[in-house]
């Protein structure tokens, strides 16, 4: 009998080691909290980051007008100073030169602003891209934080919003998470560049 208390005295003292402490539980609701006003503040600046983006792409579309509207004046200034000096035959082959520089100039005007367009699609893309992973990233500590409160909670938890049913194939998942956001971090990066230099 003795023994047998003892056991269970022992028992008591390893499980009342192993549960959580409420400093610990509180712990994880907090960054959760904090989490939340992370999300919102990342909402906030992504709608300012696309807005910007927008303005840099506005601004070099104008850039990109005024070069082909100047390279077209200096065009049409040779062809009203130099080809009325000419011959005829100098004259054809002169205006058949400008004719060809102008569809040049406005083929590389055309390509610049579909390179913008696109551009500006991909910053939006990826930019929103970080928003899911930020989700992703909630979604993970949502998870720990029903492990910490109960384990029923996290394997609950782990299941019904991760779609897994153990916390190792769910590490897999994880793991692919940061290279991700480092390489679409870096894409934006280049991205707002580029168009900060155009």
């Amino acid at each position: 009998m003795k023994r047998y208390k003892l056991f269970i005295l022992s028992f008591i003292i390893i499980i009342s080691g192993c549960a959580t402490p409420p400093e610990v539980k509180q712990l994880s609701l907090k960054q959760l909290e904090y989490l939340d006003v992370l999300t919102t503040a990342m909402n906030v600046q992504s709608e300012g980051l696309i807005s910007v983006a927008e303005s840099l792409k506005e601004e070099a579309g104008g850039k990109i007008a005024c070069y082909q509207q100047n390279s077209v004046n200096r065009l049409n200034a040779l062809m009203t100073k130099t080809i009325p000096t000419m011959d005829r035959e100098k004259r054809i082959e002169t205006k058949r030169k400008i004719f060809a520089q102008a569809d040049i100039l406005s083929k590389t005007a055309e390509t610049a602003r579909e390179k913008l367009s696109t551009d500006f699609i991909a910053i939006k893309e990826k930019t929103l891209e970080l928003q899911g992973y930020l989700t992703k990233i909630k979604e993970v500590q949502t998870i720990l934080d029903g492990y910490i409160q109960s384990e029923k909670i996290g394997e609950k938890l782990l299941k019904t919003t991760a779609g897994h049913t153990n916390v190792s194939g769910f590490l897999g998942t994880i793991n692919t998470y940061i290279p991700k956001i480092k390489s679409t971090t870096e894409s934006l990066k280049a991205l707002l560049s580029v168009l900060k230099k155009k």
